[in-house]
């Protein structure tokens, strides 16, 4: 026999998809790992424009005479909200003829979708470094053509990118290169490099640069070995996303940041409205009466982009 469902039937199914989706959503087993490496930025229109104020001003001693006015150059690069939507349905007949079953079943779907939403933003943010996207600077975020100084041309370019495998004394090289970078008033930008980000066939050799006691200089019959005085600098941060093994991604890359300024990385997520679930179960709904399905539907605005690419090289063997 089959089961006619009543209002209170949907209310309670609606309280259950909601109560369903916010426990994943909220507590799913998954931790992300862009909180470790992107600035978190809020969104309150469609673009955030991200200013740069070039300041080439420097500390002067003041002896006698005025003070020197130094002017602030201020450019600008916007970052444009994405819409993203996920949508589920089920057929009236279904409900009504098996309640116990289909919510089951309806739970688990809404289950799965809240932890694609969780895992949704490490899919963006790692698909800025394999896609190369735009920095703030404008050019690439992996170039060796950064400029030091946008407004300035005379003081030259920089670069975040280039050859070497993942080793103890690459990873120092890579670290020395980015403390020696400098701003525009010629003082170092990056004081402690401190997160190493690798794909899954890397990790082994991440953590023993970043954690071991010793490391091994040179392997040969006569081991070099040295105690390793950078352990504990570093984090190591391991994508799946960067394997070779999904698109655009290569096993070859490593890369060094430094994210101690969260307000100043060289990734950004962006979040104009977090994650929403619409429900649309009543009978008299014009979906529900026309078509004869019940649906619930998530919907979500935010984005990812590159930011300063002066917190971070790629390095690849």
């Amino acid at each position: 026999m089959s089961i006619l469902v009543k209002h209170a039937d949907l209310a309670a199914l609606d309280r259950t998809l909601k109560s369903a989706f916010l426990g994943a959503y909220e507590g799913g087993g998954y931790t992300p790992r862009w909180p470790l490496l992107a600035t978190r930025q809020s969104s309150t229109s469609k673009k955030n424009t991200y200013p740069s104020i070039i300041d080439a001003a420097s500390i002067r001693e003041w002896n006698e005479g005025e003070r020197v006015v130094n002017g602030l150059v201020i450019e600008g690069a916007s970052v444009t909200n994405q819409k993203w939507e996920l949508t589920y349905g089920i057929r009236r007949e279904d409900l009504d003829d098996d309640l116990t079953g289909t919510v089951a079943q309806a739970v688990s779907r809404v289950r799965s979708g809240a932890g694609k939403y969780l895992r949704h933003p490490d899919k963006l943010i790692f698909n800025i470094i394999k896609s190369n996207g735009t920095a703030l600077d404008g050019v690439a975020l992996f170039s060796a053509s950064h400029p030091v100084n946008p407004k300035d041309s005379a003081a030259g370019n920089f670069s975040n990118t280039t050859s070497g495998a993942l080793t103890a004394n690459n990873v120092a090289a890579a670290r020395a290169a980015m403390m020696e970078l400098v701003g525009p008033d010629g003082d170092p930008l990056n004081e402690n490099p401190n997160v190493i980000l690798v794909p899954p066939a890397q990790e082994t050799t991440a953590r023993k640069v970043a954690q071991a006691d010793e490391v091994v200089y040179s392997a040969t019959a006569t081991d070099t070995r040295e105690f390793n005085v950078y352990k504990g600098n570093y984090t190591v941060v391991v994508a799946p996303h960067l394997a070779a093994s999904f698109s655009s991604g290569s096993d070859a890359y490593w890369y060094l940041l430094d994210t101690n300024d969260p307000e100043d990385r060289a990734l950004i997520f962006q979040e104009r409205e977090p994650v929403e679930l619409v429900t649309l179960f009543d009978m008299a709904d014009p979906n529900v009466f026309q078509r004869d399905e019940y649906i619930w539907g998530t919907r979500a605005r935010y984005t990812a982009a590159a930011g300063n690419p002066k917190k971070i090289c790629r390095r690849t063997g």
